[in-house]
């Protein structure tokens, strides 16, 4: 038998799976277990609807190329999404969910601060897919780009999903995202552009609106009605020093010193010590105009924001704010935890005549005239008659003590004891005095005045 060499030869197995088709097909599986393709048309959102509802989002992650992706959904979450049961559109509507939802005014300048939530106000959207890079990792390459599209497209068809899904490109501080809604025959782009500086061109309206003309009418030759526009002026005040405060300063100096006046016995302390406003946001608004009837270029404007139909206001607060009330209720309110008893605080035995505390005798005895005014034999601080507090309808419902009373003049003197005077061992101090007081005039049968 003749020996027959067999020549070695290389095969290529064409059904093993590559990294871009792994990458597909684990987009594929994220979006069945989400049942992204479990869609219908929603109601039309009404104005507020981005900013006021709740927003569910969910993450997984994705490697594809040794590159970690964070595969985000996010969906705006409606009262009439709980009624499953109620058809809202119907089946064979041309238009998806989201190409509705573009055209929708209402969605008009909506704020929404959160990470990558930008992105539902930029489109007018309510429910988006995203594909994140790691932060080591930036897509600047255009070819990446494309290529991120390209395969979040085909697992959208695949999936037969309608919702519009974005690629977040270029780095992350500049927030811009490319991105495509496939369905019913139609696809639309989503596409951004970064400027480091604005074409004096694009200043103004008539700019913005010829290179918006120009982007629809490129290559197809079509004449274009005409534009509907909604234009949006905004005005930020951070800095307050050349401002006027319409509230009177807090006095830095009440109950700081070492003796306690009447005068301030019967009231708290208001105010912040730093101006608790950080900015301070006004909106001049024209919504849905034709630009026939506006005009607004380098030479002459007819967007004066005194004559805007539309202001509104939008104020932002300084977190957590020093300010003096909440400290004296805060300080006040900790003592409700607090186990210690009066003999751990003031180191009482059975029935003293007298106890050591904090507060001095030159201190305490005008708390103690406050309090029971008929110590006193000629009171600087009466009671009032209250049966008037008792007819006024404000008060029917309110679980509180009347104004001026005597619990409530303890309330007040409490606080001032626990802020400033000693904290805990100080109301305590007052405490047992008070009692005491109550007992003398029960057991003496003696008037408890307020």
């Amino acid at each position: 038998m003749n020996n027959v060499e067999i020549e070695d030869f290389y095969h290529h197995d064409f059904t093993t799976a590559t990294e871009w088709e792994v990458f597909i097909a684990r987009l594929e599986e994220i979006m069945h277990e989400w049942k992204i393709s479990d869609k219908r048309n929603g109601s039309p959102l009404k104005s507020g609807d981005l900013v006021n509802c709740q927003w569910e989002t969910k993450v997984e992650k994705v490697n594809f190329a040794d590159v970690e992706f964070s595969f985000k959904h996010f969906k705006l979450k409606l009262e009439s999404d709980d009624n499953a049961e109620s058809p809202l559109e119907d089946e064979d509507d041309e238009k998806t969910e989201c190409q509705k939802d573009i055209f929708n005014s209402s969605n008009d300048f909506a704020r929404l601060d959160q990470e990558h939530l930008e992105i539902a106000p930029f489109f007018g959207i309510r429910e988006f897919l995203v594909v994140v890079p790691g932060k080591k990792h930036t897509i600047i390459n255009e070819t990446r780009m494309k290529i991120l599209l390209s395969s979040i497209t085909i697992a959208a068809n695949n999936t037969n999903s309608e919702v519009p899904f974005f690629v977040q490109v270029q780095e992350s501080w500049q927030k811009m995202y490319f991105g495509t809604s496939v369905g019913r025959g139609s696809c639309v782009n989503f596409e951004m552009v970064h400027l480091k500086k604005i074409p004096p061109h694009c200043k103004y309206l008539t700019g913005l609106l010829a290179v918006f003309k120009q982007k629809i009418t490129e290559g197809c030759g079509v004449r274009l009605d005409p534009v509907l526009v909604s234009v949006r002026f905004s005005y930020l005040l951070r800095d307050w020093t050349c401002s006027t405060w319409t509230q009177q300063p807090p006095d830095f100096d009440f109950m700081q010193g070492e003796t306690l006046g009447v005068a301030e016995l019967g009231k708290l302390p208001f105010g912040a010590t730093f101006d608790p406003i950080g900015e301070l946001h006004l909106y001049t608004t024209w919504p849905q105009m034709s630009e026939n009837v506006v005009v607004d270029s380098e030479g002459f404007t007819d967007l004066e924001p005194q004559l805007a139909p539309e202001w509104s206001v939008q104020v932002t607060m300084v977190p957590s704010p020093a300010c003096l009330l909440g400290d004296y209720l805060t300080d006040f309110l900790h003592l409700c935890n607090d186990q210690r008893a009066m003999a751990d605080l003031l180191g009482t035995t059975k029935k003293p005549k007298k106890v050591e505390g904090p507060i001095s005798e030159e201190v305490l005895m005008p708390i103690i005239y406050f309090l029971f005014p008929d110590t006193e034999g000629s009171p600087k601080t009466p009671y009032s008659d209250m049966s008037t507090y008792y007819e006024e309808k404000q008060w029917k419902g309110v679980k509180t003590c009347v104004i001026d009373s005597l619990v409530w003049r303890l309330a007040v003197v409490a606080a001032h004891c626990t802020h400033n005077l000693g904290g805990a061992a100080a109301l305590a101090q007052l405490w047992y005095e008070f009692v005491q007081e109550i007992r003398f005039r029960r057991e003496a049968d003696i008037l408890i005045p307020g």
